[in-house]
This record gives structure tokens, C-alpha cells and sequence, in this order.
């Protein structure tokens, strides 16, 4: 994890080319300071907001490098938080400021680290939604969100409160 000033963490991923160009998960990854490789899917998730270097190995040759920076701004990030207050997810009330910035469209199929594809996520919800039944679209620049059954039968789309209340500010 950072160790200079609140920098992104940089993942190196250490990956097979034969499964980097079939899309696998499978794999492994090493961060600095830990001595164990962890999976693929882990790296991916610690990768969502920091800074991805990809190494390609093709028997034991390194075969391509590349670097991915997608971290969201400090304008950005201030922008959002000004937009989101808090955490997106319906009743979580965790402060935007201590949330990380969940690209809406994920940078790796094409989402731009822009403010109208960010939105704060506490680091339960960032690393759950995948697997939580909650969805998260951008209209216009604007978040929505649609609650797994269990919370919202009727699975309809909404523009969450602190959102709401921003817009209605910005209005007046």
C-alpha cells in the first residue's frame, strides 16, 4: 500500500500471456511489501483505484509492459464528493471523503476517468457490488442506483438523496 504521501498503491501484475490474451482470471499478482502472490480477481479489486502495471511473460520472457493510469484527480475526487456527499448506496452514510471512487463503467472496457463516470463507494460496498444486486448507472453526468430485490421489489432506478439535494441547491 502507499508509503508517500497517500499515493495510489501500483499493482504489478504478473501474468501468463497465453491467459492475458484469452481474458482468464486465472494467474497471479504481487504487491510490494507482500510476500504471498495473491489471485488475479484480488489484484483486480486493489487495482480499481490505483495505478495497473502489466508485465506479459511468455516462458519466462518478459514479452510487454504497460501502465494504466486511471486514479481519479484530487479535482476530480473533490467534484464528486462536492456531487455525492456520501457513500452511494441507500443508508450507508459513510462521509464521500473517506470513500473510494468506483469508475461506473470499469476503466478496463473503456469507462473514462471522468466525474460523470465516478461515484464514492465506502470500501464494503466498493469491493461487494459486483456480487451485492445493487446497480449503478450515469445519466447525464447524474448517478443512479437500483437495489437488489430484497431492498426494492420493484427494482427501480433512483437518484440518490444526497444527489437530490445537491442538484436542488445548484438549481436555486
Amino acid at each position: 500500500m502507499p508509503s508517500l504521501g497517500g499515493a495510489a498503491p501500483t499493482l504489478v501484475v504478473h501474468v501468463d500471456a497465453a491467459d492475458y490474451a484469452s481474458g482468464s482470471s486465472a494467474g497471479w499478482a504481487t504487491i510490494p511489501g507482500i510476500d504471498a502472490p495473491i489471485s488475479a480477481s484480488v489484484a483486480s479489486h486493489t487495482a480499481c483505484t490505483g495505478t495497473i502495471q502489466r508485465v506479459l511473460f511468455d516462458e519466462g520472457r518478459i514479452v510487454g509492459i504497460s501502465v494504466t493510469d486511471r486514479v481519479f484527480t484530487v479535482h476530480q475526487r473533490r467534484a464528486i464528493i462536492a456531487r455525492d456527499k456520501e457513500c452511494l448506496i441507500p443508508g450507508c452514510h459513510v462521509p464521500a471523503s473517506w470513500c473510494e471512487i468506483h469508475h461506473v463503467t470499469e476503466h478496463a472496457r473503456g469507462g473514462p476517468t471522468h466525474t460523470d463516470n465516478g461515484v464514492p463507494l465506502c470500501w464494503h460496498h466498493h469491493r461487494t457490488l459486483d456480487r451485492s444486486g445493487w446497480e449503478i448507472r450515469m445519466i447525464g453526468g447524474i448517478p443512479q442506483i437500483r437495489g437488489p430485490g430484497w431492498w426494492d421489489p420493484d427494482q427501480r432506478w433512483r437518484t440518490p438523496r444526497a444527489t437530490l439535494d445537491t442538484l436542488t441547491r445548484t438549481r436555486v
